[in-house]
């Protein structure tokens, strides 16, 4: 299981979700297991934290996984992009929101690490991201433009998809969850970024979207399956 390092109120945390079900999750927080029931419409009575000292939030903000002087602004976890309420030439300040991520019924949000411009933003609302995956790209003073490699002059190849050269067309699961909607089946024609599927995770509903276009081969999955992050949902072919 992954270890994601959170700082909370200036408190430093770490975390693994060591097992996690459409009923309940556990998980380790600074050496302590907790074992979280998934509350039902139908529950009146939540139990309570044992040996917890200190209230975690819901929702932690994250500053990314940022490299100094990069301008690189990475996923510190996997999740769903939520929100994004920049545009691209903005200027923001250091520990202002520059992005929503949504993971594990939570909205987190991520904060710009310095003063600068909005150089690039390299995802959409709704996109599903891995944890490392590149988000956006910030121009600024404390920012170290990367060198540029001289060109080598080479015929030029034929065109082609550059996102898909050598890539397979496998859709995956951003996030543990489980399969409430199943939209498309073999043979259908999906475009990019069409939502194919719908995933609950902790009790909040979310869109898979398609990352290519193609043809619908295999379906691997069906309503009610359980999935981990990473497990392949469906196979497109040209």
């Amino acid at each position: 299981m992954k270890t994601y390092k959170l700082i909370i109120g200036g408190e430093r945390y770490e975390a693994k979700v060591l097992e996690y079900t459409p009923t309940h999750a556990k998980i380790c927080i600074n050496g302590t297991d907790y074992l979280i029931q998934i509350e039902d419409d139908t529950q009146i009575n939540i139990p309570k934290l044992a040996a917890q000292e200190k209230a975690v939030p819901l929702a932690p903000s994250f500053s990314s996984g940022y490299e100094a002087g990069s301008g690189e602004m990475r996923a510190p976890i996997p999740g769903v992009i939520a929100a994004i309420p920049v545009k691209e030439g903005d200027a923001v300040k250091k520990g202002q929101t520059i992005i929503v991520l949504e993971a594990m019924k939570m909205e987190s949000e991520i904060a710009a690490p310095v003063d600068g411009v909005i150089g690039k933003i390299l995802v959409k609302e709704r996109s599903p991201v891995q944890e490392g995956d590149l988000l956006m790209i910030l121009k600024g003073d404390e920012i170290k433009e990367k060198p540029v490699a001289k060109p080598i002059r080479k015929p030029a190849p034929a065109p082609v998809e550059p996102s898909l050269q050598g890539q397979d067309k496998v859709i995956r699961a951003p996030i543990p969850g489980t399969i409430i909607e199943v939209k498309v089946r073999p043979g259908d024609r999906v475009e990019f970024e069409q939502s194919v599927l719908t995933l609950e995770a902790m009790k909040m509903e979310s869109e898979i979207h398609s990352s290519f276009s193609g043809r619908v081969k295999t379906v691997h999955v069906q309503k009610g399956d359980s999935v981990q992050e990473g497990d392949p949902l469906l196979e497109l072919e040209d």
